[in-house]
């Protein structure tokens, strides 16, 4: 199998390119990238074959970076991956549980872990990145400091896991785009996600998501961004089941595109198994 080269967005270590790891095994080179549009240009330069986009969380909501992102590029999504976040608790190897007072990371993640935090007397203490804050602290080991990153960002870094699981809710999962130049074909369980403006005209968008009912086509995802070439104008991303080559989607697609003033299909792609969530309130 060839060695791909696969973008992701953070410092190494970030929970993206654990997700690449996941999905496509650690025969494959991983690039960092400093933001989103510079890693899709370098798909689209092939100076890497692939990259990484994480659009959902299933405790944050969408990444709307992401989904701005898509809008300025030719990339088509290859695969639908869902991964599982799990926070962990690191510091450098001399350091004694007991003694962590502060913990480093992103905003988001420290969020997820409020709960425990405050229940372990810990601080929170926001940093630029997850795994730039282990990085940092692996660099510049600073008492009574720990960082919360993956376990990837700790093996990468040379830092000991003083507690795993730190995230207050299990069901947090993050779902991503492998992003590609090519189209696939896609067979089985498949999903189609397309950009779409309307006419701005009253029904204009049950009328467009009437052509997917109508040809029983589940929608799975819709959301809205501003357009920024009209104001009070909006930007529709909606995914659904089915895949190019199926005539009911074929046919919606067609349809669909009849009637909007603007149009971008992403592409159809596998999609991800659904993951086991299990309640954390029994």
């Amino acid at each position: 199998m060839k060695r791909l080269l696969v973008g992701f967005q953070g410092e190494h270590g970030a929970y993206s390119e654990q997700a690449i790891k996941r999905f496509l095994g650690n025969d494959h080179e991983t690039v960092p990238f400093r933001s989103f549009p510079e890693m899709l240009r370098a798909v689209e330069d092939e100076r890497v074959d692939n990259a990484i986009l994480p659009v959902e969380n299933s405790l944050a909501g969408t990444v709307m970076p992401a989904y701005d992102a898509l809008m300025n590029c030719s990339l088509l999504v290859q695969a639908e991956i869902i991964s599982r976040v799990e926070h962990c608790l690191m510091a450098p190897a001399e350091t004694v549980f007991a003694d962590v007072k502060y913990a480093i990371s992103h905003h988001q993640a420290l969020a997820q872990c409020s709960n425990n935090l405050l229940s372990l007397g810990i601080e929170p203490r926001e940093y630029y990145d997850t795994a730039g804050a282990a990085k940092d602290l692996a660099a510049n080991k600073t008492p009574g400091t720990a960082a919360i990153a993956s376990e990837l960002a700790a093996e990468t870094y040379g830092l000991t896991i003083l507690k795993r699981n730190l995230e207050d809710l299990k069901i947090n999962y993050t779902r991503f785009f492998l992003m590609g130049r090519e189209a696939v074909k896609c067979s089985g369980r498949c999903k189609t996600s397309i950009i779409f403006t309307t006419q701005h005209l009253p029904g204009a968008l049950y009328r467009v998501l009437g052509e997917l009912s109508n040809r029983a086509l589940n929608m799975t995802k819709i959301e809205s961004r501003p357009s920024r070439r009209e104001m009070w104008h909006y930007l529709f991303f909606v995914g659904f089941e089915g895949a190019i080559g199926d005539r009911n989607v074929d046919e919606a697609l067609e349809a669909i595109e009849r009637q909007c003033s603007y149009f971008k299909l992403l592409g159809s792609y596998p999609a991800a198994e659904a993951p086991k969530i299990v309640d954390d309130s029994v």
